[in-house]
C-alpha cells in the first residue's frame, strides 16, 4: 500500500487531533469547537477504507476480506483494550488519592459498553471516563459491515448502499437515536460515497482534480464551522464532514496543489501517524 500513501492526509489527521485536544482544555474560548476534528476523521476513514478496498479489487481482481479484518484488528483492538486498562488504573489511583469512588463507579457503569465497542450507547450514569470511545464504536461497526457489503454487492453499488442504510436504521430502531450516530455514519458515508462515485464514474476525476475544489471545500468547512459556533446544530457537523470528503478526494488526486504541500510539510505527517494513540489517551 506504500504507493497509496498520502502524507497530506496524515497532515489532516494532525490538525484533527489538535482541534480535539484543544476542545478538552479548561477555559478554552467559546469560538473553539474541537469536535469538528471528529467529523473530519469520519469522512477521512470512509474515504480511505472504501477507496483502498476498491483499489485492491482493481489491481488484484478481488478483495481479501480476511486480510483486511486481520489488519484492522491488530491496528485497533490491542491498543484500545490496553487503553481501557489504563483508564481503570487511573480510576483506582484517583480513588486512592481522593477517597472518592466516583470514577470507579462511572467505569463500572461504562465497562460493558466499552469492551463491546458500544460506547456510543452508554448512559449518562457512565460518566465521561473514556467517553470519546463512542467514535470507535461507530467506526468498528463500519469496518465490519461495509467491506463485506462491497464484496457481496460487487456489481451493484446501490445494493451495498441500501444495505448499509438498512443496517444503520436497524441499529437506531433497536437502540435509539443520538447525534453521535448521525455524525458518525453520515460522516463515514460521505467519505465512502465520494470513493464510490470515482470508482463508478471515472469522469468525476475531472471534478476532483479541479484546482479550485480543495480550496472551495475548505472555505465551505470554515463557513459551516462559523455556523456551528453561532447556532449549534448537528447539521453543521454533517456539512463539515461532507465538505471534508470533497477536500480529501481532491487532495488524493491532486497532490501538487498548495494545500496538499502545506499539509505534507514539517512535522504534520509524523504527528498524523500518532493520532490514534493520542486520541485514545487524551483524557487521562
Amino acid at each position: 500500500m506504500a504507493q497509496n500513501y498520502r502524507p497530506q492526509l496524515d497532515g489532516i489527521r494532525a490538525f484533527c487531533i489538535i482541534f480535539t485536544i484543544v476542545n478538552h482544555v479548561p477555559g478554552k474560548p467559546d469560538y473553539i469547537d474541537g469536535t469538528v476534528g471528529v467529523d473530519v476523521f469520519f469522512a477521512l476513514s470512509g474515504w480511505l477504507i472504501t477507496w483502498l478496498l476498491l483499489e485492491e479489487r482493481r489491481s488484484a481482481g478481488a478483495i481479501d476480506l480476511k486480510a483486511f479484518y486481520i489488519r484492522r484488528f491488530f491496528r485497533i483492538v490491542p491498543l484500545y483494550y490496553f487503553t481501557i486498562v489504563v483508564y481503570a488504573a487511573a480510576a483506582v489511583l484517583f480513588f486512592l488519592a481522593t477517597a472518592s469512588s466516583a470514577k470507579i463507579q462511572e467505569l463500572r457503569e461504562a465497562i460493558a459498553y466499552l469492551v463491546t465497542f458500544n460506547s456510543e450507547y452508554r448512559s449518562s450514569e457512565a460518566g465521561t471516563v473514556f467517553g470519546h470511545a463512542w467514535t470507535l464504536g461507530i467506526e468498528e461497526k463500519f469496518y465490519v459491515v461495509w467491506p463485506a457489503l462491497i464484496v457481496i454487492f460487487r456489481k451493484w453499488v446501490f445494493g451495498s448502499v441500501v444495505c448499509a442504510a438498512v443496517s444503520v436504521s436497524i441499529l437506531i430502531a433497536a437502540f435509539g437515536y443520538n447525534d453521535f450516530l448521525a455524525r458518525g455514519y453520515f460522516g463515514l458515508g460521505f467519505g465512502a460515497g465520494v470513493a464510490l462515485l470515482v470508482d463508478r464514474s471515472p469522469r468525476s476525476l475531472k471534478w476532483l482534480r479541479d484546482r479550485s475544489l480543495a480550496g472551495a471545500a475548505l472555505c465551505s468547512m470554515a463557513g459551516m464551522y462559523v455556523g456551528l459556533i453561532l447556532m449549534p446544530n448537528v447539521l453543521w457537523s454533517l456539512g463539515i464532514a461532507a465538505s471534508a470528503a470533497m477536500m480529501i478526494g481532491s487532495l488524493w488526486f491532486r497532490q501538487c496543489q498548495i494545500l496538499s504541500r502545506f499539509l505534507s510539510s514539517g512535522p504534520l505527517p509524523w504527528l498524523g501517524t500518532l493520532t490514534y494513540a493520542i486520541y485514545l489517551f487524551q483524557s487521562l
